[in-house]
Formats: structure tokens, C-alpha cells, sequence
């Protein structure tokens, strides 16, 4: 238990504290259908290298239509220097963006199949509501394991035992 606590620690602190960490895209779209479908989540991880094949969502670089959109598609050419050429594995062509390494947010490492519907369902204002009033109904309902006044317990110190009878 202990050795899997390190193993998460280090897969996510390390990144991040060198500034670069692990990144995650809910899929939206066909165009990289059959690898991956809308809902699915992709996990990226920041590589030193990208090469043809390699999977990787991208912020559309600056000065190129649609600026800052995120997009997840497949590397079939180009180079870190002059720019990727990326294509969605149902696209008829390539994206028109040619995106370097600083636009790229990593590797895909891992697709969880339709996750990205639930993320997506939990993001919503009212569920996030409803989540924060459960947390502090069951905070206000609980006892915590405290004792005390407010506590069901009598001021003077005596506890009342299950069975009616009083012990100090």
C-alpha cells in the first residue's frame, strides 16, 4: 500500500513540480473514432520526444485560426523545428495547424472509455451544489468523535450508557 501511495505521489507531484505535469482531455467529436470516441478520457503525459503515431492533444497555436482551442489527434509528419502535421484518425486530411512542442500538452498514456461523461456530469453547477450541501449536512449531522456540550453527551461529564445506566 505504502509502495503504491509513492509510485501515485511520484507520477503526479514530480511533473509538477518541474512544471509540467500530467494532462487530461475529455474527447468531443468523431474524428479520432475508432481509437477513441466522445466521453472517453485521455490521459497525457509531457514527453522530451514526439514522433509519427504518437496521439497528443494540442492547444492551436497562437496567430492560427481558432487559437487556444484544444484538439487530440494523431502526429503523421512534420518535426518539433517546422511544426507537427497532426490528422484525426477519421479525417479525410490534415488538421491545418502545425503545432511545435510548447502547444503540445504530452503523450497520450491512457484512454478510459467513457469516463469523461461522468467528469463531465460532476463539473455541473447543480451537481457540485448538491455535493457541497451533502459534505456539510453530513459534517452538521455527524458526531466527528467529539464529546462535549452539543454532543448528546451532559455538560457535568457523565456519559449515558446504551442500556440506560449512568457510569462516570
Amino acid at each position: 500500500m505504502i509502495a503504491v501511495g509513492l509510485a501515485l505521489t511520484a507520477l503526479f507531484a514530480v511533473p509538477l513540480l518541474g512544471g509540467k505535469g500530467l494532462g487530461s482531455v475529455v474527447v468531443v467529436g468523431h474524428s479520432m473514432e475508432p481509437t477513441m470516441h466522445t466521453g472517453d478520457l485521455v490521459l497525457a503525459w509531457p514527453a522530451g520526444t514526439y514522433r509519427v503515431g504518437d496521439i497528443t492533444p494540442y492547444r492551436v497555436p497562437k496567430g492560427q485560426p481558432g487559437e487556444g482551442h484544444l484538439v487530440i489527434h494523431r502526429i503523421v509528419g512534420g518535426d518539433a523545428v517546422h511544426g507537427f502535421v497532426m490528422k484525426g484518425d477519421n479525417n479525410p486530411a490534415p488538421d491545418i495547424w502545425t503545432p511545435r512542442p510548447a502547444d503540445l500538452i504530452g503523450r497520450k498514456f491512457l484512454l478510459v472509455p467513457r469516463l469523461g461523461w461522468l467528469l463531465a456530469f460532476l463539473r455541473q453547477p447543480l451537481v457540485l451544489a448538491a455535493m457541497a450541501g451533502g459534505i456539510v449536512t453530513a459534517g452538521m449531522i455527524s458526531d466527528g468523535g467529539t464529546s462535549g456540550p452539543g454532543t448528546g453527551e451532559p455538560e457535568d461529564g457523565h456519559a449515558v450508557a446504551s442500556i440506560g445506566a449512568v457510569s462516570r
